[in-house]
């Protein structure tokens, strides 16, 4: 809009400047930091949380440890009565002989599971082999977050034009960018007539309505 005013002296037109920039505080209700997402608190400054994920990564994790008999702790034997008759030859086979034991343990929850294989001969654990398989679980928390919405004043001069006078009018224009990302826009213009005038506007952000 544009108000063509009587003239004014300097005076006049500072007290008028002050007042559109009291106007423009005045459109600035409400705290800036107003938002419907969550505001969190990084480093001493506030950030809105536009998304919030979490994510369980489950990573395999295989361990093998190999242990030589000797290092193996036995307690003291126990000897038991041997039967009068014997077969000689087949215990003397199953002494030097070598067993193979393997066992399986599965953990809960898919944790994985857990595999000893124990090998004997003479009585005695000749090696010992642990192997691990665990699922190990990594929960992955994301937190993306921007800036607050916030009030923005921008300072710059109007001027107008025409075939005749070239510039027909110039002043300076204070420009107020919303949270709601609106803008209005006030400022005076002066005219080569001598006159002053008061220019105002509000815009709207198209380019946003088309994401939509």
């Amino acid at each position: 809009m544009k108000i063509i005013l009587e003239k004014l002296d300097l005076k006049t037109i500072l007290i008028l400047g002050l007042i559109i920039v009291i106007l423009f505080m005045r459109m600035c209700n409400g705290d800036s930091t107003e938002t419907n997402n969550k505001i969190i608190n990084v480093d001493g400054k506030k950030y809105e949380v536009i998304k919030h994920t979490t994510d369980t990564v489950i990573v395999p994790v295989k361990q093998i440890e190999y242990r030589n008999g000797k290092t193996i702790y036995v307690e003291k034997p126990i000897y038991v009565n041997v039967p009068a008759k014997v077969d000689t030859i087949l215990i003397l086979k199953d002494y030097f002989a070598k067993y193979t034991y393997k066992d399986t343990l599965k953990l809960k929850d898919s944790l994985g599971y857990i595999t000893i294989t124990d090998t004997i001969s003479k009585n005695k654990i000749l090696n010992r082999l642990f192997e691990a398989n665990i699922n190990k679980m990594i929960i992955k928390d994301s937190i993306f977050i921007k800036d607050l919405p916030r009030n923005q004043f921008f300072l710059g001069v109007t001027a107008g034009f025409d075939r005749t006078n070239i510039v027909n009018f110039f002043g300076p224009n204070l420009v107020l960018k919303t949270k709601e990302d609106k803008m209005y826009s006030l400022g005076i213009g002066y005219g080569l007539d001598k006159n002053i005038s008061v220019l105002g506007g509000i815009y709207w952000n198209l380019s946003k309505k088309n994401k939509k």
